[in-house]
């Protein structure tokens, strides 16, 4: 039965920022049949680390995935490119992710 709230929150947060199930499988590196299959609850191998990859490219906690109401609570709205960026710079150490991300903030001060 969590599966399948799992999977009807994720579809629940796809849909209020109008993303396919493409879009969120590019994001996440996932592939689209298996967001396919947990979005029907007929997957139940979701690690932490696929759970941490969806929470991420749909801009909201694992908490929030998994309890009986999808809420962003007080987190910013994030388009498809900031959260796609986002899962990039998470994906690296900490000493490149620091790196790049000085840089995009000096790219972003210098304008």
């Amino acid at each position: 039965m969590e599966q399948q709230l799992l999977g009807k929150n994720i579809a629940n947060r796809r849909h209020e920022l109008n993303m396919t199930q493409q879009q969120l499988a590019e994001l996440s590196n996932l592939s689209i049949n298996f967001i396919s299959r947990l979005e029907r609850g007929g997957s139940n191998d979701v690690s932490s680390t696929t759970l941490l990859r969806l929470a991420t490219a749909l801009g909201t906690s694992m908490d929030s995935l998994m309890i009986n109401q999808t809420s962003t609570g007080t987190e910013p709205h994030r388009g498809p490119q900031l959260r796609k960026l986002i899962n990039k710079l998470e994906n690296y150490d900490y000493s490149k992710t620091e790196h790049l991300s000085k840089i995009i903030l000096e790219l972003l001060e210098n304008k």
